[in-house]
Formats: C-alpha cells, sequence, structure tokens
C-alpha cells in the first residue's frame, strides 16, 4: 500500500474470523508500523484513554483509532486526549446525569434526522451502551431494547435517575446490624 501511494497505514489487531471476540493483537499492529514509513494508525480494544496510551507506547503507532470503545461513551475521546497531551491528567467518567442528558440529546437527534419509529429503533442498542456500569444496568438494558416511543426514553431515564438516587440513600449495609 504505501508503494503504491498510501500516506498512512491503518491496522485493527483482530482477525475477520475473530469478529468481536478474543484480544487483538497488538503486535502485529508494531510489525506493520515497523515495516512502513507512512504514519500508522492502531486499533483494537481501545476502551480507554490508559489504552491508548498502551497502544501507542507498545506498538510505536502514530496515531490511535477508537471503535466500539467509543458506544455509549464519547467522552472517551476527551480522555484520550487529555492523557496523552498532559501525562498526569485524568478525566473521570462523567456521572449518571450527564451520562443521560448527553443519551438523551443523541436520541432526539435521532429522532430529528430519521423520524420517531426508526431512529427508537436504533436507540435501543445506543440506550444499552450508555447504561453500561450504571447500577440495575441490566434490567435498564433489557427495557432499553424495548423503547418504541420518545416517551418510552423518558421514562426509562426517569425510572434510572430514581434507582440511582435511591441507591445513594441506601444505608451502608455494613451499618444496619
Amino acid at each position: 500500500a504505501e508503494e503504491a501511494g498510501a500516506s498512512a497505514v491503518a491496522v485493527h489487531g483482530r482477525t475477520r474470523e475473530q469478529y468481536y471476540s478474543g484480544k487483538a493483537d497488538w503486535d502485529i499492529i508494531r510489525q506493520v508500523k515497523e515495516a512502513v514509513k507512512v504514519p500508522g494508525m492502531g486499533n483494537g480494544d481501545v476502551t480507554s484513554a490508559q489504552d491508548a496510551a498502551k497502544l501507542l507506547q507498545q506498538t510505536g503507532c502514530d496515531l490511535v483509532m477508537v471503535g466500539r470503545g467509543a458506544l455509549g461513551n464519547p467522552w472517551i475521546f476527551q480522555q484520550i486526549n487529555a492523557c496523552l497531551i498532559d501525562k498526569t491528567q485524568i478525566i473521570p467518567a462523567p456521572g449518571i446525569y450527564e451520562r443521560l442528558t448527553v443519551m438523551a440529546k443523541h436520541i432526539e437527534a435521532m429522532c430529528a434526522l430519521k423520524g420517531e419509529a426508526r431512529a427508537m429503533n436504533e436507540a435501543r442498542k445506543h440506550a444499552g451502551w450508555y447504561m453500561k456500569g450504571v447500577r440495575g444496568a441490566a434490567e435498564f438494558r433489557r427495557r432499553a431494547g424495548e423503547l418504541s416511543t420518545r416517551e418510552d426514553l423518558v421514562n426509562l431515564i426517569r425510572d434510572v435517575l430514581l434507582a440511582q438516587q435511591d441507591a445513594a440513600q441506601a444505608p451502608d449495609p455494613e451499618d444496619v446490624s
């Protein structure tokens, strides 16, 4: 590709047979980067700023590509930039309110672009991704898989916020005798 005039090379460290399973092979990314003179981009298993820094360090790549690690986590790019520019700066994950607000804006933009019926069908997977790590996530992801209307989304967000509020107010089991 370089000899044919490519100005950069991107390597995904996972084979077609692996699909989304297994671990990305960062060693093959390093080997490709060492074999070319053009800028090299590495991709695979980057789900945090620390992963991006490790990929660059271990492969010698010039750039990092983020795929599934950005699903439901658009903050990853800001976190990566902060980590790579100021090596000591770590931007924490957003709180539940910010996550749900961004999710709602994301899905609302989908509705404006595609219409409510189609957008809400697609929103099911997006809402599930935004729920990752939320207390009660399995149930909320199940409910997200049933979204049909904007009202369903509003109800889901309300219930997630109420559950988080209840969890914050619950006594610590260690303190109950």
